[in-house]
């Protein structure tokens, strides 16, 4: 059944194949003259000189890291060519340079989760997350948390992998190898998080910024080597 109005008044079901092949190859010779310039993406990054115009107290964080296992994400309702092949199972892309990216929101899904295994005092670690990532239950003061999150764009290509889904019980395959993209381990990217001490709160002392600070550190560590993110 074809879903796009557009599509099907302009083939049948037989030819919906070749006009998705057809549209993915021309999406991807636009990304490409895009690509040309890799250092594109990086105008969507912080510069350390804007540091001067921010309150006393804020910190860029930038993280260079290479993968030690091969990612991969969901790039929802889209569909790649890889090697004149449509692939069903795609990585999530830039809609605009097509750059491989992990969004700013996975980004602080992961920091969060790991911020969360912190060993400390159960309510002192409750109120600095809440500090950091804002409020999450609607009995708190609703304050927007002092992170702000960039997303992170791999200028190399994906690859193509496979994996086959095993039965629990048997171990065996539950049904036919899955082609998804992946980025392979050894891929690069940059982690760039910005950290703003506002707002304040009824509470705020200077004390939170190192307070603040030092936790985050840990989270990263716990998120970098120890529970990782995708």
């Amino acid at each position: 059944m074809i879903h796009d109005y557009y599509l099907s008044i302009r083939a049948d079901e037989s030819d919906i194949g070749e006009l998705k092949k057809n549209l993915a190859e021309k999406k991807g010779e636009i990304r490409e003259k895009i690509r040309d310039n890799v250092y594109f993406c990086y105008s969507f990054y912080p510069n350390p000189e804007d540091l001067q115009y921010l309150p006393k107290g804020s910190v860029l964080i930038k993280i260079s890291f290479t993968l030690k296992k091969p990612y991969t994400s969901k790039d929802e309702g889209e569909f790649h060519i890889i090697d004149g092949k449509i692939c069903e199972n795609p990585i999530v892309k830039d809609k605009f340079t097509g750059f491989p990216m992990v969004r700013s929101s996975t980004w602080k899904g992961h920091l969060r989760f790991a911020a969360e295994r912190i060993e400390c005092e159960k309510l002192k670690r409750k109120e600095i997350i809440s500090r950091l990532f804002g409020a999450e239950s609607e009995n708190e003061e609703k304050l927007k948390g002092r992170l702000y999150f960039f997303p992170t764009f791999f200028v190399c290509n994906p690859k193509k992998d496979v994996i086959t889904p095993l039965k629990r019980d048997t171990r065996t395959p539950a049904r036919g190898p899955i082609s998804i993209e992946v980025m392979k381990a050894g891929s690069k990217g940059e982690f760039y998080l910005l950290y703003i001490p506002y707002p304040k709160g009824k509470n705020f002392e200077e004390t939170q910024i190192e307070e603040d600070l030092n936790f985050l550190a840990r989270a990263l560590e716990f998120m970098f080597y120890t529970y990782g993110f995708s």
